[in-house]
């Protein structure tokens, strides 16, 4: 409104703000008042409209704008602007028009750089477009192009969807070198494909390449002693929770459901009993996990009632269902007869989603009573 403030560049910086807040219709009018003030719309200003549009999905505008970027400032479209448009067509799963991107990039002597090539790999491996996905991967020494870790990621991620392992553990083997610190939910996927395949040893040293990078951490300890239960190694998992006592690492509902399994596994009542009363004292509260092991072993023949009226002393039977067991825990080992019931009912052990009128523990047992008598749960 000030003539004086009515510039290119603070036009510019407006235009950009709406742009990354999506607000590309006030985006658009204000690059109407620019041109009926006279002013001019850099190079950067197109790229950051064409970016805007191409993340709103609209690819009309796009082609709108490349356009004129050419005509009225005869600058054409540079591998950045391509780059936007290859990414989001790839969220649009439109993978037809990526080909067609790349070609008129071709077409219009603009070249395909190490942003492009690792941006192409990644849409790829997301849509499980395998073949294409690994084309490129293997064009990339050829031209001297690196890549990025977000890519490395991608492919790790693709492989262990699709239980690709020998390929899945050499990228794996590539990321690990290229980064100071590792992504935990990437590790729980290359766990979860070792599980799969009985490679439980492998889980030892993904918690040790974890120790390494990260340090100390929950989900370090849960694959060490994840890798012994798995093996049902008594000497193993004793090993490495008493070098978790030795090293003061506090208790917590992962390893301890770990512990259980594995002793109700190995028929050990006398250790799983010791372990479910030590709980109150470790400050462990138990979860539906915890729950499910109690009711099951009952099943396999273990007398549980001291650790239910422990548990019914310290109140915990009152409390609120929760889940803190990490998902490689029910990955290994799967769900009991008491879990399977809780499915059933629509409570789910793995997202800890519940029924609204299901809200203690003593409920749900309740709720189980007719199963329980069957199987014995008393």
């Amino acid at each position: 409104m000030e003539k004086s403030r009515s510039s290119d560049e603070n036009y510019n910086k407006i235009i950009m703000i709406f742009v990354e807040e999506g607000l590309l219709e006030a985006a658009v009018t204000t690059i109407k008042e620019m041109k009926q003030s006279g002013l001019g719309l850099s190079p950067e200003l197109y790229n950051s409209v064409i970016h805007g549009f191409a993340k709103a999905g609209k690819f009309n505008d796009c082609m709108l704008y490349m356009k004129e970027m050419e005509e009225e400032l005869g600058i054409k479209a540079d591998t950045e602007t391509f780059d936007c448009l290859i990414e989001a067509y790839g969220n649009q799963k439109m993978y037809d028009e990526m080909n067609h991107c790349i070609k008129e990039m071709e077409s219009r002597g603009c070249q395909s750089d190490h942003t492009t090539y690792n941006l192409l790999i990644q849409e790829f491996a997301r849509a499980g477009l395998l073949h294409k996905m690994e084309k490129l991967y293997l064009n990339l020494p050829n031209r001297r192009m690196f890549l990025q870790r977000s890519t490395l990621i991608a492919m790790i991620e693709t492989y262990a969807k699709f239980g690709i392992l020998d390929k899945m553990e050499k990228i794996y083997h590539r990321y690990l070198k290229s980064v100071r610190v590792l992504n935990e939910d990437l590790i729980r996927k290359v766990a979860t494909v070792y599980i799969k395949n009985h490679m439980f040893s492998r889980l030892e040293d993904l918690g040790h390449d974890l120790s390494s990078k990260n340090g100390g951490s929950e989900l370090v300890w849960c694959l060490r002693i994840l890798c012994q239960a798995c093996q049902l190694s008594k000497k193993g998992t004793y090993y490495v929770a008493e070098e978790m006592e030795s090293l003061g690492v506090p208790w917590n509902p992962t390893v301890t459901n770990i512990l259980a399994l594995a002793f109700m596994k190995m028929k050990d009542f006398k250790q799983l009993n010791r372990l479910l009363l030590e709980l109150p004292s470790q400050h462990v509260k138990p979860d539906i996990i915890t729950v499910g092991i109690l009711f099951d072993a009952c099943v396999d023949g273990f007398d549980g009632r001291t650790v239910k009226k422990v548990w019914g002393n310290v109140g915990f039977f009152d409390s609120e269902i929760e889940i803190h067991t990490d998902s490689l825990v029910l990955a290994a080992f799967g769900m009991g007869y008491f879990l399977k019931t809780c499915e059933r009912m629509s409570i789910s052990p793995k997202t800890g989603n519940k029924m609204k009128q299901v809200r203690t523990y003593r409920h749900l047992i309740s709720l189980t009573r007719t199963l329980a008598d069957v199987h014995g749960y008393n």
